[in-house]
């Protein structure tokens, strides 16, 4: 009777550390899937908001030092087009002299953009030829568009930009009135591992999918000069 008692106390203390151990390794592999989520969505964040907060650069814009409207159309500085926000704030494209040749003519257009293949959300970097206008309605990977985030990894659920924090002011000059824009671009994204989405469906992972979302309001260093 002792023995049996023994033996069913210790049983009860093995499903408890079993349950207890089971319970810490779930814990921790959350916690490592959490991990690899932000750092994939701070991966994108990164290289959207370095990008934009160069555009409209030029290689001559030393030369516009105490000449506000040295960016205009057919200035030394000139800009080829403003940053422009698309599909309900999902795209948005600038233009940036990536050649650093100062010559508007041949400056490289940049965008970024959400699209959805196969159920799974991927944010597209655009990498067409110089003065090539993206498509933002364009289907996923269509010439030009490449994927920056891995649709075998984490499943991009939203994206968007706005401008909201910019604003225009009115510069007179001699040869007549330009308008300087200076730009604030706010971008969030948010997103799921794939391999969590799967693990839930199956049954595998009884709770819910971890998603993380990330927000960026960016300072467009490069103010935009129009007439």
């Amino acid at each position: 009777m002792e023995a049996m008692i023994s033996l069913a106390l210790s049983l009860v203390v093995t499903m408890g550390m079993v349950m207890l151990m089971a319970n810490s390794l779930g814990t921790a592999t959350r916690i490592i899937h959490a991990s690899q989520l932000t750092d994939e969505l701070r991966n994108a964040m990164s290289m959207m908001t370095r990008d934009v907060r160069r555009a409209n650069y030029t290689a001559n814009a030393i030369f516009c030092y105490g000449n506000s409207d040295c960016g205009e159309s057919g200035g030394i500085a000139e800009q080829t087009g403003d940053i422009v926000i698309a599909n309900a704030g999902t795209c948005f494209t600038f233009t940036l002299d990536r050649g650093f040749n100062g010559n508007a003519a041949d400056d490289a257009v940049g965008g970024f953009r959400r699209v959805v293949t196969n159920g799974v959300g991927i944010i597209e970097m655009w990498t067409g030829a110089g003065g090539t206008a993206p498509n933002c309605m364009s289907a996923a990977g269509a010439a030009g568009w490449l994927p920056l985030t891995d649709a075998n990894v984490v499943n991009i659920t939203g994206f968007a930009v706005n401008n909201n924090g910019s604003f225009a002011s009115e510069v007179a000059e001699a040869t007549g009135t330009f308008e300087n824009r200076q730009r604030q671009i706010k971008i969030s994204l948010q997103g799921q591992l794939v391999l969590e989405e799967k693990l839930v469906t199956s049954g595998a992972l009884a709770d819910t999918v971890v998603e993380r979302r990330l927000e960026d309001t960016i300072y467009v260093r490069n103010d935009y000069i129009a007439l």
